[in-house]
């Protein structure tokens, strides 16, 4: 039976719900980049579903930059279809510019069924000032972008919301060390749920690595994020 497709739009924040490929905190002592662990670095691919079925892909890039830099680029891409017709287009291009373990510029591009949303954000001393299209955002510099790679952002009570540049109230619990089944194998992971403004369970690997991110829509349908390689 065809759900209603405002009814799926309205379940799927789909940047902040799936764009979430990162790390767990871990003890290290040498700093990289500015941070306090070593940045992850390299390409990840990751397959996304609803209710098993493929609806689209999310890349996520770590590239160094300079002394002290990084840019992380998330792209995601995803097409419903039902009966062979586009239900449901969404695309997604967010940078994330960090200097000195810092983040120093938010850059985000969504078009979210036809409706483009632009966020700008650029460091301002201890604050991140600019815009969501035409409006005016001013938040905190320490938030945490909802792409959630990093470790801290478990620790969270607030997060950098990616597709409008607003804050979400976050509350997150440890819910235990589990089994995931990739497509490479079995592995192990912890997982974390995330409720509040932003709902999502995300499990970590192992090498701190989110192995998969999963969320229920308002349709009640299941819609999940899964590693699918890296290089």
């Amino acid at each position: 039976m065809l759900i209603a497709r405002r009814q799926f739009l309205a379940s799927l924040p789909v940047a902040t719900v799936l764009a979430a490929a990162g790390f767990a905190p871990r003890a290290q002592a040498a700093a990289a980049a500015g941070f306090p662990f070593t940045p992850p670095s390299g390409h990840f691919v990751y397959t996304i579903t609803r209710d098993g079925d493929p609806i689209g892909t999310q890349k996520l890039d770590f590239t160094a930059e300079g002394e002290n830099g990084l840019l992380v680029i998330t792209d995601v891409d995803i097409d419903v279809r039902i009966l062979g017709v586009s239900f449901y287009r969404f695309t997604q291009h967010i940078e994330e510019r960090w200097q000195g373990g810092q983040l120093d510029s938010l850059l985000s591009k969504t078009v979210d069924d036809g409706d483009e949303r632009l966020v700008e954000l650029q460091r301002d001393g201890d604050r991140l000032k600019g815009h969501y299209n035409a409006k005016a955002r001013d938040v905190d510099g320490r938030l945490i972008p909802s792409t959630l790679w990093h470790p801290d952002a478990i620790k969270q009570t607030e997060v950098l919301d990616t597709v409008r540049g607003r804050v979400h109230q976050v509350t997150v619990t440890d819910k235990g060390r589990v089994a995931v089944a990739l497509a490479t194998g079995p592995a192990d992971a912890r997982r974390y749920g995330f409720t509040g403004e932003l709902n999502r369970d995300v499990w970590y690997g192992e090498d701190s690595v989110i192995l998969a991110a999963e969320m229920k829509a308002k349709d009640d349908s299941i819609i999940r994020q899964q590693l699918l390689d890296r290089a």
